[in-house]
């Protein structure tokens, strides 16, 4: 069974992992991705950008006179827009077409400036492309119609620049998006396998609660079973009166099916499937009515409203009670049970031979008894149970002079 179990729960707990790792590394796959794009995107955009403003400021600071002589004086004048890490061309129409400005150091060896400036001015719109001068360079280009003082195309303007810085930005930027996706999806990948255990504690728990229920019925069902299978056996050898195996037949049922029903409540108790409807009562009247009839027992009470569950709370009373009634002393100069209700807790106390000492801490365990105790076990273990479904605790301790004191604080 055991193994059995390690075997369902670690392939739960691999599935789950497994779900949980590729939706987060589809996650960070299509972040990475569009973080990626999105970069690339920009910087292209921000240099194309930065090429056309060049190409506006040239426009805008050169001139045709009406000679159709070409002025840069004033571009001159504006150092940062000519050496502004670009090389920057104005070419004339022809026949045949001329230089009218060029840088001193051109960084790019153009095959043919004269077609593309012939080409941009015959189109009359403005031209960007990405190409590769005749040394294998890469650039970018931006290329703009200028006009004479007619409005008519006379010269094309020619900003070419290197692209390698925007591309050796962006791949910085993928390594470090890349690095980052990694240890993301290692974080998650941790994070998931933590999780998937944490989700199966609920499954674990449901596990763990049958088997306790399995081994605590089988463990307490076998008593009484062996007696009945003992009195079967007595009827049929004809050692008994059949009236009077019955007698015990029965009263060995009546036990049986009140073991069942604790064991079936702290069952549903254990696993938190007892629903609490809490409403207002008067412990000290839930008390008095309950206690038996048959047996002395000394009632102190005092008015007392408390917000519980009215089933659960009897059964919790019932149960120290009864506890008390079957270890308390039987004989006549013995102190009687006495039970007390002051403000929201139950106090039963006996003269019994009280809690064996080295099993205090643990008697409000499921089946742990005494020495000699005739009792399942399971008594306690149900008050303590609903005592933490009320919020509060079951105290328990010897008194001075012999017996014990159950206290059900809620």
């Amino acid at each position: 069974m055991t193994r059995r179990r390690e075997q369902v729960l670690r392939r739960l707990h691999l599935r789950l992992t497994a779900i949980w790792t590729a939706a987060w590394l589809l996650c960070v796959i299509v972040l990475c991705g569009v973080a990626i794009a999105t970069h690339a995107r920009l910087t292209q955009l921000d240099l194309a950008s930065n090429l056309r403003l060049r190409a506006t400021a040239v426009y805008g600071l050169t001139w045709f006179d009406a000679g159709g002589r070409f002025h840069d004086e004033v571009l001159r004048k504006e150092p940062g827009v000519i050496d502004g890490g670009s090389d920057i061309w104005v070419i004339g129409k022809g026949p045949p077409p001329q230089v009218l400005l060029r840088p001193e150091h051109p960084r790019f060896d153009l095959a043919e400036p004269f077609a593309l400036a012939d080409t941009v001015i015959r189109g009359g719109d403005d031209l960007a492309s990405e190409g590769r001068d005749r040394r294998g360079r890469a650039y970018l280009l931006q290329a703009k119609v200028t006009y004479d003082d007619r409005d008519r195309p006379i010269a094309a303007i020619l900003v070419l620049a290197d692209p390698s810085a925007r591309d050796a930005t962006h791949a910085a930027f993928v390594r470090w998006t890349l690095l980052i996706a990694a240890a993301l999806a290692a974080f998650g990948i941790l994070v998931g396998h933590v999780l998937s255990r944490r989700s199966l504690r609920p499954a674990i728990a449901s596990f763990e609660q049958q088997e306790r229920f399995i081994a605590a019925a089988a463990h307490e069902l076998r008593t009484p079973v062996a007696r009945l299978q003992a009195l079967c056996e007595s009827a049929h050898d004809g050692r008994e009166p059949p009236a009077q195996v019955l007698t015990k037949v029965e009263r060995v049922a009546t036990q049986t099916a009140g073991l069942v029903d604790q064991l079936l409540l702290l069952a549903r108790l254990d696993a938190a499937a007892t629903p609490v409807n809490k409403e207002p009562v008067r412990l000290d009247l839930l008390v008095e009515a309950i206690m038996p009839e048959e047996r002395e027992i000394v009632f102190h009470g005092e008015e007392s409203v408390v917000n519980v569950d009215l089933r659960l709370v009897q059964t919790a009373v019932r149960n120290l009670i009864d506890n008390a009634l079957l270890h308390a002393a039987t004989d006549a100069a013995s102190e009687p049970i006495t039970v007390t209700v002051s403000g929201r807790k139950v106090i039963v106390e006996d003269r019994g031979p009280g809690f064996p000492e080295s099993l205090l801490q643990r008697i409000r365990e499921p089946f742990v008894t005494g020495p000699g105790s005739r009792g399942s076990g399971l008594g306690l273990s149900i008050v303590q149970h609903i005592a933490q479904l009320h919020g509060g605790q079951l105290r328990l301790e010897n008194r001075a002079g012999g017996g014990a004191r159950a206290e059900l604080a809620l």
